[in-house]
Parts: structure tokens; C-alpha cells; sequence
């Protein structure tokens, strides 16, 4: 494996869609290991089967690479088969300086009101309303099925 101060390079490929019968007949995994030990005697297979996938490691990122040209979308099983290769994850101080950085702790707030009041502040009343007394007479004069005009 290799350390955390060699370049890393990509020795891993996953296949997608990959028959069921991969995962529940040995013979049929015994096949498909096959296809890829042809490339890499020391080839490790990771077996996901809920996710149709496999995730194939070599030795190697030239054996990778031949694999994933020669064996991409051919047939396997009646059906093509689809490789990729596995995105590398980088650790915390190999991350890309072309993303934006999240703020410094310093500026992560929350914006909220405070928990009280300041000293001396005290509410404010509130104005009386305005009662139009010459409304409040026309709508108590109207009655229910009167015809009214605005």
C-alpha cells in the first residue's frame, strides 16, 4: 500500500451493472476473476452485491489501465461490461487549492437575537387605533339579503 507521501496513483477499477449470478455462483465469480487475472496475478475483488458492483484492485496502475481498456463494454454473461476507475479520495492537507476554502472559525456565527433585552430598553405602547364610528353605523344598518352599493 502505498504511503501517504508517494503520489497516488489510480490501481483501482469498479464494474457496474454486474450479473447477479457474479455474486451467487462461485463458478460464475470464478469467470470473472478470471477476466482480470489475466492482467494482474495479485488482483483483490471487493464484492458489493446490494450495488451490482465489484471493486477490482491491482497491483499496478499499468495492469489498471490495460484491463480497463481491453475489458471495458465487452461481454461477460450476456451482458457488456462497464469499468471505471476509482476516484481517488485525498486527505485533509492534499486537498486542491482551486476549491474554495470554508471560512476561518472565527466567522462561523449564528445570527441571532440576543438572549435579553439590553439595559434601559423598555417597549414601546402602542398607538389607540382610529375608530370611524361613521362605518361601524353603516355596517350595523345593513341587514342580511339587503342589496347595497359601494
Amino acid at each position: 500500500m502505498p504511503s501517504l507521501n508517494m503520489k497516488l496513483e489510480i490501481v483501482t477499477l469498479i464494474a457496474c451493472e454486474v450479473d447477479l449470478e457474479v455474486f451467487t455462483s462461485d463458478k460464475m465469480q470464478e469467470r470473472f476473476e478470471a477476466l482480470f487475472r489475466i492482467y494482474d496475478e495479485q488482483v483483490a475483488f471487493q464484492m458489493f452485491k446490494s450495488f451490482r458492483r465489484v471493486r477490482i484492485n491491482f497491483s499496478t496502475p499499468e495492469a489498471a489501465a490495460r484491463a480497463r481498456i481491453e475489458l471495458h463494454e465487452s461481454e461477460f454473461s450476456g451482458k457488456k461490461l462497464k469499468l471505471y476507475f476509482a476516484q481517488v479520495q485525498n486527505s485533509g492537507e492534499d486537498t486542491d487549492k482551486s476549491y474554495l476554502a470554508p471560512p476561518q472559525p472565527v466567522k462561523q456565527f449564528l445570527i441571532s437575537p440576543p438572549a435579553s433585552p439590553p439595559v434601559g430598553w423598555s417597549q414601546s405602547e402602542d398607538a389607540t387605533p382610529g375608530i370611524n364610528y361613521d362605518l361601524l353605523c353603516a355596517v350595523a344598518k345593513l341587514g342580511p339579503g339587503e342589496k347595497y352599493e359601494l
